[in-house]
Parts: C-alpha cells; structure tokens; sequence
C-alpha cells in the first residue's frame, strides 16, 4: 500500500521501456530519417504519435477499469479476477526471467514474451503507409491510436495486472483515473526521450544498441514487477 504510486510509476516505464514497444519506436525513427524528416518535424510527428498511444491506452484503461468493477460487483467473483490475474502474473514472472536468461546471451529472435512475427509486421506497414501521406504530423496521431491496439498483445500483459492492482489497493481505487493517467504518462515517457534524442541526432542504429544493451536489465525488471503484482494479489485474496 505505501508503495502504491512507485509500483504504477515503476510498472509504467516498465511498460514503456518493454523490447516490443521500443523496436517499434526505433523502427519509427529509422523509417522518419529513411523519408528525410528531420528537426521540427520529428519533434512534431513525436508528439502527435506519442498523444495518440497515451489517448488510446488511457481509454482501454478507463474501459477495463469501468468493466472490472461491473464484475466485481458480482459476489465471488472478486476473488476469481484476483486469483486467475496471480497466477497469470506468477506465470509472465517465469517467462520473463527466462527471458532475460536469453537476452543475457544475446538470443533476441528465442525470447517468448514478444509480439509476433506477423503483428511486427503489421505494425511496420502501419508506419510505411502513414509516412507516406503529407501531413504525416496529423496522421502520427490515428497511427499512435492504430499501433497501440495491435501492440496491446504484448503491452497489455503489463497493464492489465496493473489496472487490477490500482482496483485492488482501496486508497488507489478512490483516485484509479488519476493513476491509470500516471502509468500512461510514464509509459510514453521513453518514446518522448526517443524522440527527443532523435531530434539532437541520435540514429535509429544507436537506439538500436540500446534495446540490445539493456534488453536483459528490463526483462529483469519486468519479471520483479509481475512477482510483486502477483504477491500482492495473493495477499488481497487471503
């Protein structure tokens, strides 16, 4: 309960910083200077692109949250959405620290909790026909709206313990909008550094580097965060 706040903040850039949603962006800077944007103009399609994903996210949030409580309502089924979301989250816990077994030994392509193939590609594509319209700047936006829902395969396996734990805890439930806002800002907090850093000339390629660098530490982290939700659940359900 006292670590309410760091646990949505932490959970947040963990989310935000997860290998499946930063190859995007990285494939996004790289696609913007393949196209010759540059300057102002990627601190414009940044933004735009970045307030469509947190638009997006805040509303599926603001959905699962108002659904939640619908089903909570109901007797005994509390305990079944705690209970199931523990063992979901015991179970990511264990992929995602194999995962960092494998980022640590450099095997990218074998790690289990990544987007798929064919929705990376999609994703791509997204990106390649939104940069091809003039006023790309106004279309970053619906492409933030569009990728975030395809994305949501693999960032929602964060988020969704995450909403649970805000219902779960009652001095964060009486302000859920409120933290479900600050999970999303930090969330985008790395693409909004991403982009920034691409504005002073940080190549897609030095991006690149960094997810391969620090692939293994997130992973780490990201297994800290599904044991801690999952204890907390066990705990709320006893």
């Amino acid at each position: 309960r006292h670590f309410g706040v760091l646990t949505v903040i932490g959970a947040g850039l963990i989310g935000g910083l997860n290998p499946c949603a930063f190859a995007t962006i990285v494939f996004f800077v790289s696609y913007l200077a393949f196209t010759g944007r540059q300057g102002r103009d990627i601190l414009l399609v940044g933004a735009a692109f970045a307030l469509g994903i947190f638009i997006t996210y805040l509303l599926v949030g603001l959905g699962v949250s108002a659904l939640l409580g619908a089903v909570e309502a109901l007797e005994g089924v509390q305990r079944w959405v705690y209970g199931l979301t523990a063992a979901m989250c015991a179970v990511l816990a264990v992929f995602s620290f194999l995962d960092f077994l494998k980022a640590r030994r450099g095997e990218y392509e074998e790690m289990r909790l990544r987007l798929p193939l064919r929705l990376r590609r999609w994703v791509n594509r997204v990106i390649r026909e939104s940069a091809r319209v003039e006023a790309f700047a106004g279309v970053a936006l619906v492409t933030g709206f569009v990728i975030s829902l395809i994305e949501l395969a693999c960032t929602g396996q964060v988020y969704l313990p995450t909403i649970i734990y805000v219902r779960s805890v009652p001095e964060l439930q009486a302000s859920a909008t409120f933290y479900l806002v600050l999970y999303n800002l930090c969330f985008i907090l790395p693409l909004v550094v991403v982009f920034t850093l691409a504005f002073f000339g940080t190549t897609s390629r030095q991006l690149g580097q960094f997810v391969n660098r620090y692939t293994a530490a997130i992973k780490l982290g990201t297994a800290v965060v599904f044991v801690g939700l999952a204890v907390w659940l066990v705990y709320a359900l006893l």
